[in-house]
């Protein structure tokens, strides 16, 4: 007797199909098992849709219970008013037909005797660069870099990131820093996280010279999907100011970070915005602010033009810094 069984199928969004085995789905891959090709690693991204008809395990994140179901569909539902596009999982089980939002966390694999496990380690990271030289009577000329490195490790997430600006009008420097940012949430929940963050920043042209931090504080993951996301978090930070004229201060400080993104536009386009806004105990610094604002449209799947502004403020006792800045430019993601 010969048994047949059906193939799993994968329709991209270009018109192409895939046939073959489908292994594994997470948030940004998909594994399909191929005869002509091996197995074959597809960005999520460029799927429109697919179908699994096997038995298949399924967690929506790291803390929910597995799920199993006969079979799981991609489901891709038409734009909105708002230009958002919707993606679900559809599956089947003793529950009958329940829908699954698509989120980051989500893995769907093939049962094998053992249970799915998310990859040891996901990525991402973009980097953005931007120079603007005018030869008018001003003679003003802007450069621009920034970028971002995001590591997922099973209730691990770290974020580096660092920014370089500096600007001259006839041939005077106005403005010229750069910082750098590092951060690693520890989840205890799908939603609850504690921070621990570093960041240092040096100015050449401000009255505060080096302002460096160390902190750490709880954190909330008000939402994540494949749309937007916002996570919060409070610090308590430690905060050590140089001066130029060599003075020097040290402060407990209270902060609130945000972190935000919106996709609109079929994903064509995104906002991003992040920041930081904190004051001392000790009233030797009333105002602790960095915050920025980017929007992006996405040429390719590597390749961004970007458009934001960057402003940062620390307003103590024995000087003040204050730096602001908008940027055009070209930038690369993974």
């Amino acid at each position: 007797m010969i048994s047949l069984v059906s193939a799993d199928e994968v329709h991209l969004k270009n018109g192409d199909r895939l046939t073959g085995n489908i292994i594994y789905f997470e948030g940004q891959y998909l594994f399909i098992k191929t005869e002509y090709a091996g197995t074959i690693k597809v960005n999520n991204d460029k799927v429109k849709s697919f179908s699994i008809d096997n038995l298949v395990n399924i967690k929506q994140n790291l803390f929910s219970s597995s799920i199993v179901a006969k079979e799981a569909r991609l489901k891709n539902y038409r734009a909105d008013t708002k230009g958002q596009s919707k993606k679900v999982l559809v599956i089947q089980n003793g529950d009958g037909v329940t829908e699954i939002p698509i989120t980051s966390e989500l893995s769907v694999a093939r049962i094998n005797g053992r249970s799915p496990k998310k990859s040891p380690l996901t990525y991402s990271g973009s980097i953005n660069l931007g120079i603007y030289v005018d030869t008018d009577s001003s003679k003003t000329s802007r450069y621009n870099f920034d970028g971002t490195l995001g590591l997922k490790y099973d209730f691990w997430r770290h974020t580096l990131k660092g920014k370089f600006y500096r600007k001259t009008e006839n041939e005077k420097t106005k403005s010229y820093y750069y910082h750098l940012d590092y951060s690693v949430d520890r989840f205890f929940t799908q939603s609850f996280f504690w921070q621990g963050a570093m960041s240092y920043q040096h100015d050449w042209q401000e009255d505060i010279r080096a302002n460096k931090s160390i902190g750490t504080g709880p954190g909330w993951q008000v939402w994540e999907d494949e749309h937007s996301a916002l996570s919060l978090a409070s610090l308590l930070n430690y905060q050590m100011l140089d001066y130029r004229d060599g003075e020097h201060s040290e402060n407990p400080q209270i902060a609130l970070k945000w972190d935000f993104y919106q996709y609109f536009g079929d994903r064509a386009f995104k906002l991003t915005t992040s920041g930081e806004i904190g004051r001392s105990f000790n009233r030797n610094v009333l105002l602790d602010l960095k915050a920025n604002a980017t929007l992006s449209y996405k040429l390719t799947e590597s390749l961004l033009l970007n458009t934001g502004i960057s402003y940062e403020k620390v307003r103590a006792k024995d000087g003040d810094s204050r730096n602001k800045s908008i940027n055009l430019g070209i930038g690369y993601q993974w």
